[in-house]
């Protein structure tokens, strides 16, 4: 089967996949897809995503629960990139604090 975003050759795995409903986070594992090689774009028969949505709308008991840390990149990236403010006293850049 040829991908629909890049015309790539697709091939069928069992991947993890990990759905967003409202703020919740959902994680599925084991679940039949079809992964393109050149793009990497993954697309599910529609029988997976019948059974993806009646899992999470039906609020089925999950296997186990985990808890995942959540990181602001652009939080991170600013204090490494962030112009240093400038000391017209002094003439020099002070040093933010870490």
């Amino acid at each position: 089967m040829k991908c629909s975003l890049c015309g790539g050759k697709t091939k069928r795995q069992i991947i993890n996949y990990e759905a967003r409903w409202g703020k919740k986070l959902y994680s599925f594992k084991d679940v039949q897809a079809l992964v393109c090689e050149s793009c990497g774009d993954i697309s599910f028969s529609h029988q997976v995503m019948k059974e993806i949505d009646r899992i999470i709308k039906k609020h089925e008991k999950p296997e186990r629960y985990e808890k995942v840390p959540i990181f602001s990149l652009q939080k991170a990236l600013s204090h490494k990139t962030a112009p240093r403010p400038y000391d017209k006293k002094n003439h020099q850049e002070n040093l933010l604090p870490p």
